[in-house]
């Protein structure tokens, strides 16, 4: 869990920004959005995380947490690998050829998909940090 603070700024105007820049964004989508938390989906389309943001005064201060759920990156990509994998077997008995190297290109596909949609949550996250107003202490 990441911490920032941000000077004279209020809770609500701290959500406010996140919400209004997650509407600009075709990869960002409010999920929850209560006074103190605020819920986004950073999807390609298929959900892959889900970024939260918790606010609370402190000092006259704005502190910010933010928490990354990685669980739908892997609910949604692992029962694809299994497939892949699934259907690669089933032509293996067709074929009557054991082809590992197939199942070796497969599994490695899927781990360059983890390392993109992995790049592509912190590419939104760092844009969506680039385009808050803020003072950080």
């Amino acid at each position: 869990m990441k911490e920032y603070e941000y000077l004279a700024l209020k809770d609500y105007e701290f959500i406010e920004m996140i919400d209004a820049i997650s509407r600009e964004r075709n990869t960002l989508k409010v999920k929850k959005k209560t006074e103190k938390q605020i819920t986004l989906a950073c999807q390609v389309a298929i959900p892959v995380a889900f970024i939260k943001f918790f606010v609370h005064q402190q000092d006259g201060n704005l502190k910010v947490q933010r928490k990354i759920s990685w669980w739908p990156l892997f609910a949604f990509t692992i029962p694809l690998l299994l497939a892949l994998e699934g259907i690669m077997i089933g032509i293996s008995f067709v074929v009557e050829n054991q082809i590992y190297f197939s199942y070796i290109l497969i599994a490695l596909a899927w781990v360059v998909l983890i390392i993109f949609l992995t790049y592509q949550i912190f590419e939104e996250l760092d844009l969506l940090l680039k385009k808050l107003y803020r003072v950080e202490v």
